[in-house]
């Protein structure tokens, strides 16, 4: 069986002394502060080279991929290098940059013969937050009551709706955005008197983004940090607290308490069964891993109302997972190595 695994993360160090040793330092990508360092992806593929012999593992860096290089393969995961990679140009790849760049790479990944896993269409349920928070809405799942604009939004339309809502303060995020890129907070009444720095945020990120999502802002996000959970399958594997800090890194810590766990239990497992099935090789399946984000709490309750509501999704093998924090001690190369083999095996054999 001939495994790819397309990679490209410079974000998420691998601290594997042994691995890093045996990895071909083509593979070693520079951070802010280190260079030829090992990340997660890389280190995935790596062990599942050293691990599973029997196996032929192919992996492909983003200036590498191609439809002629991906259909050598029997199927590839994408970990490291998608469509939002090419909007947010990290890495920066030329021929997938602009957007013939990122069409390109839509085409390759939209094509049956890239053997591409999640399939296209999982990648876009993914990353399309109006799609899946849709999805979720009907099928009964919370979620912060959401109004979806384009970048031409008529603004003083859109600040009735807010005011309709009651909303004090608000937040636009991107769809297509993640982490935190594009996203800004404003003051409903301030906006109100002075509409010009609305204005000026659509203007400014219209260049980027084509849709938008606008809520009201949860102050539990600030106070409670969000809860970012781990599900393989569909089971439930860890989760861990994060809290955003101004000029500094995030507060992250695992989720040890037990009615907020219950509670995140109870609605992951929900999001879990509300996700499509994906299809490959005539196949029905589930991913191979998801992330499911959390925020408390709806209509900004006090925390002891264990409020939770769904933030977001993300696709678990591109998502980050925070196991380069030496507090989250979940063996996640280890774990997500097996489970990819074991999912080309089901898909394959």
């Amino acid at each position: 069986m001939k495994i790819g695994f397309i990679v490209g993360k410079n974000n998420e160090i691998c601290d594997d002394k042994d691995l890093k040793k045996i990895t071909p330092k083509k593979f070693l990508a520079d951070t802010f502060y280190k260079k030829n360092q090992l990340h997660i992806d890389v280190a995935i593929a790596m062990s599942v080279k050293t691990k599973f012999p029997g196996h032929q593992v192919d992996i492909i860096l983003p200036k590498e991929i191609s439809l002629q290089r991906l259909k050598k393969n029997d199927i590839n995961f994408v970990l490291g290098y998608d469509y939002i990679s090419t909007i947010e140009e990290d890495p920066w790849v030329p021929k997938f940059a602009g957007e013939k760049g990122q069409n390109l790479l839509i085409d390759i990944y939209k094509n049956p013969d890239s053997k591409v896993f999640p399939p296209f269409k999982h990648q876009e349920f993914i990353w399309n937050k109006k799609k899946y928070l849709t999805k979720f809405k009907n099928s009964k799942i919370p979620i912060n009551p959401t109004i979806f604009v384009k970048g031409s939004v008529n603004i003083p339309k859109l600040l009735a709706q807010i005011s309709n809502y009651k909303w004090t303060k608000f937040i636009v995020k991107p769809i297509g955005g993640c982490e935190g890129h594009g996203c800004s907070f404003f003051i409903t009444k301030d906006i109100i008197a002075e509409p010009t720095k609305l204005v000026s945020y659509f203007i400014e990120q219209s260049d980027f983004y084509e849709e938008f999502l606008v809520q009201r802002l949860t102050e539990g996000f600030k106070k409670y940090g969000e809860v970012k959970s781990f599900w393989l399958g569909g089971e439930y594997s860890y989760a861990i607290v994060t809290k955003d800090v101004a000029w500094s890194d995030s507060i992250v810590t695992p989720l040890t308490d037990k009615k907020i766990l219950e509670k995140c239990l109870e609605l992951g497992s929900k999001v879990n069964k509300a996700i499509p099935k994906l299809e490959f090789n005539g196949r029905k399946t589930d991913p191979v891993m998801t992330r499911v984000d959390m925020v408390c709490c709806l209509d900004n309750k006090p925390l002891s109302s264990y409020d939770y509501y769904l933030n977001e999704i993300e696709e678990g093998g591109l998502a980050g997972s925070y196991t380069d924090f030496k507090q989250i001690t979940f063996p996640f190369v280890e774990v997500l190595s097996d489970a990819y083999v074991r999912k080309a095996r089901e898909l394959l054999e």
